[in-house]
């Protein structure tokens, strides 16, 4: 049974054959008494890398899930498929608000470039419809700049 000595940072393998050898287990190197449920403590940059991997998984899903409800309303404006403009600018723009309100949003310019991209499409071509279209091409436009900035970042610090 391996265990973990806190005095010389080391794990050893017991042979244990009953469960109070657990009481009096000695460590081999230093000496000192070793606590029955020691075991060594997890790696801080293991642990780092998996909390900054479930980040990445999420702001992916996220890049995702708004670029592709964008293609949807831009596809269904010129497609004149009206209900599912409204309901894919709906959903995008709920869930803008609540990553806003919960913390979670990077889009914080959002607050400024949507309302002017619905603003600008309402008045370009006068209708609802072209509102929602505003939105979903600032949403497109804003995540494929992102894109693009994030990649070249990569590129010149050398992970891509």
């Amino acid at each position: 049974m391996e265990r973990y000595c806190t005095n010389c940072c080391k794990s050893f393998d017991f042979k244990i054959k009953s469960m109070t050898d657990l009481d009096s287990l000695i460590c081999p190197e230093c000496g000192a008494k070793i606590d029955k449920n020691s075991r060594k403590p997890v790696e801080d940059d293991n642990m780092d890398a998996k909390i900054g991997s479930i980040f990445q998984k999420v702001f992916h899903f996220v890049y995702i899930f708004y670029m592709l409800c964008a293609v949807v309303g831009i596809i269904a404006f010129f497609l004149n498929l009206s209900k599912v403009l409204y309901v894919v600018t709906a959903i995008s723009l709920i869930v803008f608000v609540l990553q806003l309100l919960s913390g979670y949003n990077t889009f914080r310019s959002g607050l400024v470039f949507l309302p002017i991209g619905a603003l600008v499409g309402y008045l370009k071509f006068g209708t609802y419809e072209g509102a929602c279209f505003g939105v979903m091409i600032v949403f497109a436009i804003r995540h494929v700049v992102r894109d693009v900035i994030f990649r070249l970042i990569w590129a010149l610090v050398g992970h891509s």
